[in-house]
Order: structure tokens, then sequence, then C-alpha cells
């Protein structure tokens, strides 16, 4: 914690740890927010049966939802690292464990996500393009693109959520869940 500040703060030596919980978090994230996108438009009417649920190992899906979810949570979890080298040394470290190393294809898409430049709706919105698209341009297009986008949204604060608890940080975290519910309510 900084000397003047409420801030938690993790060393280089808790990295392993925190790298870990993120890593089973966004697994367990990247599979909530397709079930739950399915789920509802399964209610909502749209034909899903051809979907699958499961989220191939390697497939373009799990990479673009890592690349989605490494851009959404860096920031928030850098606020935890004092010094800018070892928030370098964190993302490569957290990029590398989920197999989103430079030239990958996770990473392009981080890189893809990193130009919205934080813009939330710009965030969503490629988000729920590059999902429909992995998932073969399922139809009605506008009703797959709307739920993708909106659960995109509810994403970002599970991921940012999710890095603050990593980092030990439940207050935070609290608040940031409840910010995302109230998208969601």
């Amino acid at each position: 914690m900084g000397i003047f500040s409420r801030r938690k703060y993790i060393g280089t030596e808790q990295f392993p740890k925190v790298v870990n919980t993120l890593a089973a978090s966004f697994e367990s994230l990247r599979e909530e927010y397709i079930l739950g996108s399915l789920m509802q438009l399964k209610r909502e009417g749209a034909d899903v049966s051809k979907l699958s649920r499961d989220i191939a190992p390697g497939s373009e899906l799990e990479d673009l939802l890592k690349g989605f979810q490494l851009t959404c949570m860096i920031g928030i979890a850098w606020d935890y690292i004092k010094d800018a080298r070892d928030q370098l040394n964190f993302d490569k470290m957290l990029s590398s464990h989920l197999g989103a190393q430079e030239g990958s294809r996770p990473w392009n898409y981080r890189e893809k996500y990193v130009d919205c430049q934080g813009h939330i709706e710009a965030l969503s919105r490629t988000l729920a393009a590059d999902v429909h698209r992995a998932f073969g341009h399922p139809e009605p297009r506008e009703k797959f693109l709307v739920q993708f986008y909106g659960g995109a949204h509810v994403l970002i604060g599970l991921c940012q959520e999710a890095a603050c608890i990593a980092c030990g940080d439940h207050d935070r975290a609290r608040d940031i869940r409840r910010a995302t519910m109230r998208y969601v309510g």
C-alpha cells in the first residue's frame, strides 16, 4: 500500500499466484459469457441448436475472448503494480500463461481490441462482430449481435472485478460488480 493512498499493491513475488487466479477466473468467465449469451438468445426464440456451447481449446472463439479479456483488465491490474517495468513483466507473464504471446492469434486479437482505446462501446461492438463471425454468422444476425454486444459490457466488468479480487482488493471489486449489475438491470 502507498504512503498516502489506500491502494493495495502486489509485488513480483505475488505475480504467479495472481496470474493463476486470473487464468482460472478468465476461463470460467469465457464459458459464462458464451453460455449466457446463447441461453438468452434461445429464450428470445433464436435457433441456437447448431451452435456449440463449449469453447474448443485453441479455437478462434477462445483466442478472441482471451485477447478481449487481456485488453479489459490489464489497466486495472497495473493499478496494483507500482513499477512500470514490473507492469510489463506481469503483462508478459499473464499473456504467456494464457497462450497469448506476441505474434499469436490471441495477441493479435488483443491488439485489435487495444485499438478501441478503452472505448467500451467500440470494444463491445468489435467483440460482438468477432464472436458472431466465429460462430459462423448465425441468423438472425442483428439479434445475435445485440446479445453478444450486451454480454460484452458485462464481461468487461467481470474481468475487471476478477483482476481486483486476484490482487486482493475486494472493496473495489464489489464496486465494479455493482456498476456492472446496474448495466444488466
